[in-house]
């Protein structure tokens, strides 16, 4: 009963936040100019007329087209052209209802309690595109599908695989950095086929893990294809980037990593967080002279991967509409950050990856992670978002959802389990009250702009 109403609190809460953005920002938001208008040429049957400055393929407007199409249909609406039917405020209520509809059918297969649904579906950085048109929903969405279809199987082993593979290609079409987790999601199908002893050896899993893929060529083939195909597309696209390829090219930013880790620590604390996890913190890092020498070689490697591989792009230094810029300007760039930040960057990177060592606490054992599969959930973060010059928390969604999917409350005497998922959901819905609070009060102006301004993640 609990859990059904913080849904219906959290419903009302989109509902109303998705009337005052209609109301308050009725023209397109940033990079909603191109997703808008390109969309809209789709539904006027233009699909030769493409914009260049666009870099992700044509899933989110061919999905637009037909929800439109969808609407009118269930509407009776033949006075409309899908053109004229086709508005600003259709278009973005198709994550609206990605999101409130299709995330939770998808994770409530799983049927656990390890997370609560509507935690994941409040999650802050998800949240603040259910009221716009842009590709981050439903490129997350088609992910968590096809993951829960392996995890889980509730078609059938055969049917459930292959049915994941299509919806894993599906989910290419709405961001290309997918394919890093199609691989994560192969991994985590040869895994919860492999037959280990619990005193198996990490070299024993491998060669388990490595056999195990030669005996199921026939679940793993769909993937491979997928793989290909996106393989074929870099080739003939000349790269990863579909448009704009001058303002996306590849870089070494793997502070960005740390920047992931600090996001995901930040809106998950209420799952993690006990006086066990700080001692087990501290035990680990100063817990004897190994330890000790370790963790002081950690820091110097933070300290140099901050001199040397923190890529500053001009949009980070410009674009004073989104949080990253302040973040940036008020706390990163300052001279002796790094003092205080090499020690973030490494206890949030202790916690992701003993939280997901230590695994869902509700004895689920489909939702543990081996070895094995936590390092391709790191080398996958890793290959994501280290690429990319920008500074971008849309980039931490995936992350920070499959993490949150894979682990479960800490079990102590201070907290129960429901007063964890309850500060959780109270936690994430502060934080998206003060961002949509501050996106719609707080406007400015650009001199090259005649719109009003506002700030998003």
């Amino acid at each position: 009963m609990l859990k059904l109403s913080l849904y219906g609190v959290f419903v009302v809460f989109c509902a109303i936040a998705f009337q005052y953005v209609s109301k308050k920002v009725p023209e397109p938001f940033i990079d909603e100019i191109f997703h808008l208008t390109q969309c809209q040429k789709y539904c006027a049957y233009k699909f030769n007329e493409w914009d260049n400055k666009i870099t992700t393929p044509p899933g989110l407007y061919i999905l637009g087209l037909a929800y439109t199409r969808a609407i009118q249909l269930v509407t009776l609406d033949n006075i409309h052209s899908l053109f004229e039917a086709c508005t600003n405020d259709i278009l973005r209520s198709v994550n609206l209802v990605g999101g409130l509809v299709v995330l939770p059918l998808s994770l409530q297969v799983l049927d656990t309690d390890n997370f609560w649904t509507v935690n994941i579906m409040a999650l802050p950085l998800l949240v603040s595109y259910y009221f716009l048109f842009y590709t981050d929903v439903w490129a997350t969405i088609l992910v968590v599908i096809a993951l829960v279809l392996v995890v889980q199987k509730p078609l059938g082993l055969i049917t459930s695989v292959y049915t994941s593979a299509i919806v894993a290609f599906t989910s290419l079409w709405f961001r290309q950095t997918n394919i890093l987790w199609v691989a994560f999601i192969l991994a985590i199908l040869i895994d919860k086929r492999c037959k280990r002893r619990a005193n198996d050896s990490f070299i024993s899993e491998v060669i388990t893990f490595i056999s195990q893929t030669f005996k199921d060529w026939l679940l793993v083939v769909p993937f491979i294809l997928v793989i290909l195909s996106f393989a074929a597309f870099v080739v003939y696209n000349g790269g990863i980037t579909l448009g704009d390829k001058e303002n996306h090219t590849l870089n070494l930013h793997v502070v960005q990593v740390f920047y992931c880790m600090v996001f995901i620590v930040g809106f998950t604390w209420p799952v993690w967080l006990s006086t066990k996890t700080i001692k087990d913190y501290l035990k680990f890092t100063l817990g004897g002279a190994i330890p000790l020498s370790f963790t002081l070689i950690s820091f110097y490697s933070i300290k140099y991967i901050i001199a040397n591989f923190t890529v500053v792009h001009p949009f980070l230094l410009a674009d004073n509409r989104h949080y990253t810029f302040y973040i940036w300007r008020k706390i990163l760039n300052q001279k002796y950050s790094w003092v205080a930040m090499v020690p973030i960057y490494h206890f949030c990177t202790w916690t992701v990856i003993s939280s997901l060592i230590r695994g869902p606490s509700m004895g689920k054992s489909s939702l543990k992670l081996s070895p094995i599969t936590i390092i391709a959930f790191v080398i996958v973060v890793i290959a994501t978002i280290i690429p990319s010059p920008l500074f971008e928390p849309r980039y931490y969604i995936l992350p920070l959802v499959i993490f949150r999917m894979f682990i479960g409350p800490v079990q102590c005497n201070t907290f129960t389990t429901r007063t964890r998922h309850v500060t959780e959901f109270i936690w994430s819905m502060l934080i998206n009250v003060l961002t949509i609070t501050v996106f719609l009060s707080y406007e400015f102006k650009w001199p090259t702009e005649n719109s009003v301004q506002r700030i998003i993640w």
